[in-house]
This record gives C-alpha cells, structure tokens and sequence, in this order.
C-alpha cells in the first residue's frame, strides 16, 4: 500500500464550506502522481508512453473540511494487458473517519501512434508489488 498525505486548502471548498465532490479527482490524481514518481516512471518519456485515465468511480462517506490532513491509501487492483485499477481510501488522519472510496482505471497509452498499449514489463512488476491492497469497507450505518 502506497500512502499520500495533504492538507485541505481553502481553494477546494464548495459554498457549503466542505470539500467540493470534484476536488477528490484532483486529490486522487496527487496520489497517482507521487505513486508514479516512486515506481519510478520515467516522465521525460511521458510524451511517448504513459497512461490515461479511462474510468474513476468515488463513493462519498463524510465531508472533508478546511484544514483536515487527508491519508490517502492506495492500491493497485486489477492488471490487464494494457490497463489496470488503483483502488483508493481517502481518511481523515485526525480522528481516522472514512472520508472517501474510489477507484480508477488507467490505461496504458502510445501518444505517437495515438492508441493503447501494452503495459511495460517495468511496471506490470512495480504495480504487482501493491496488488495484494484491498481496502476493507466499514460496515454502514443502519439507515444508510
């Protein structure tokens, strides 16, 4: 499990003073990013070959405010030939509520010849090494 941590800033709020629900795109896209760059892709090549975002689903649980610092676990789930899933839990650190669930499918993407590709041997073997995380879901509220 890879984790990223960040604190809400003022900009992300909506006009209920809470997390606006299109913020955790940009959240989950930080975690992305610090996973990617600790796997160790190579950005300089980024332009060749990297991977785009086919598919997110984020399941709210609690609003995020002003100032609470996020953990933001992250896991890889499903591996395909070209494609795989990272599966997300967004925590509140203070108090350790379950903020948010989410999950993404990544494609693996040739930006020369404009289409899919296949994953790297590279990176089929880093994302393997954080398959194992599945994210256990608390059970719900009665009423919920």
């Amino acid at each position: 499990m890879f984790v990223h941590t960040l604190t809400v800033r003022f900009r992300d709020l909506d006009a209920l003073n809470h997390v606006n629900n299109a913020v955790y795109l940009t959240y989950l896209e930080e975690a992305r990013l610090a996973f990617s760059a600790e796997m160790g892709v190579d950005w300089s090549r980024f332009q060749e070959q990297g991977f785009v975002l086919a598919r997110c689903e984020i399941d709210y649980h609690r609003p995020a405010l002003l100032g609470d610092t996020l953990r933001i676990e992250l896991g890889v789930g499903n591996l395909g030939r070209s494609s795989f899933e990272f599966i997300y839990r967004v925590m509140r650190v203070d108090d350790g509520q379950l903020i948010a669930e989410a999950r993404t499918t990544q494609v693996c993407f040739d930006f020369i010849r404009n289409r899919p590709a296949r994953l790297p041997e590279t990176w089929r073997a880093a994302l393997a090494r954080h398959q194992s995380y599945e994210p256990t879901t608390p059970p719900r509220p009665a009423g919920a």
